[in-house]
């Protein structure tokens, strides 16, 4: 224990904590730094720049302090204000592409995004395949993570927006069968596959998308909206219950309503409170 003791006393006196905590930041924000570089254009640029520093640096410190070159030395160590600026112009898109991830961390993505805008641009796909009688299946991730479910469908990234989604349900394309995800305000994934709900309320105008869009409501506290090719009608699925035939001004309110609240008791009143509407 001495022994230990005394070694524990020696490091102390030789390593400075402080410093090793510098250099652990150091080199932790220039991993995730090269990381998020990794495959882009900005990543070649990115080594060779730094191998230019590493040489001007090194080159700075030993004709200053070897050769006594301070004009030179000052010369080289004036390089890297000029090499901060270039790495801006250069790696713009990379810096414009961080900017957007930080708006969808949960720390700042809740301040950023607009859940009006997500859901006007939501209500204008569901109503313009309406029009066109063209099915969807659209679901929004609330409180509960829908990553099973995406995961196993094509991810995709991407803003919401109407033009998208219509492309999405589109008849023809490979992924207009499946349900759309939506995470944080994003478009995560298409062509999702839910479980069909069994309840045996739903009578036999249900279909597979109400059957689905029910069922995973009853599995997690997503909203989904679902639009019948058959009929046309838009409807909203949550905590099992399906809204059927809503108009423009009632997906709307029940559709924010769902989607600011994270209480099931904050949700709208029950369908079987509504006439016309089947729950």
């Amino acid at each position: 224990m001495d022994l230990m003791r005394e070694a524990l006393d020696y490091l102390r006196t030789v390593i400075d904590l402080v410093v090793v905590i510098e250099v652990g930041l150091l080199w932790v924000l220039i991993y995730y730094f090269i990381k998020f570089c990794e495959g882009t254009r900005g990543a070649g640029v990115l080594k060779g720049l730094a191998f230019l520093l590493l040489v001007a640096a090194f080159a700075s410190t030993f004709l200053t302090q070897s050769l006594g070159f301070d004009r030179l030395g000052y010369l080289l160590t004036s390089i890297g204000p000029a090499t901060i600026t270039g790495l801006v112009v250069i790696l713009q898109p990379e810096l414009r592409r961080g900017l957007v991830r930080l708006s969808q961390t949960p720390i700042f993505g809740e301040f950023i995004k607009d859940e009006h805008e997500i859901i006007g641009e939501v209500i204008r796909a569901c109503f313009r395949l309406s029009r066109n009688k063209i099915g969807a299946l659209i679901a929004i991730e609330r409180e509960q993570p829908l990553n099973t479910y995406a995961e196993k469908a094509t991810r995709i990234d991407a803003e919401v927006r109407s033009e998208l989604i219509t492309t999405l349900f589109y008849p023809g394309t490979e992924l207009h069968d499946g349900a759309i995800v939506i995470q944080k305000g994003r478009i995560t994934a298409a062509g999702c596959l839910f479980p069909l709900s069994e309840n045996p309320e739903l009578g036999s105008w249900a279909g597979t998308r109400h059957r689905a869009g029910v069922g995973i409501s009853e599995e997690s506290d997503c909203v989904t909206v679902v639009v019948s090719e058959e009929t046309g009608q838009v409807s909203i699925c949550a905590q099992g219950v399906v809204y059927r035939d809503l108009d423009r001004e009632e997906l709307t309110t029940k559709l924010r309503a769902y989607y600011a609240q994270t209480e099931p008791s904050a949700a709208p009143e029950s369908p079987a409170a509504e006439p016309g509407r089947v729950g």
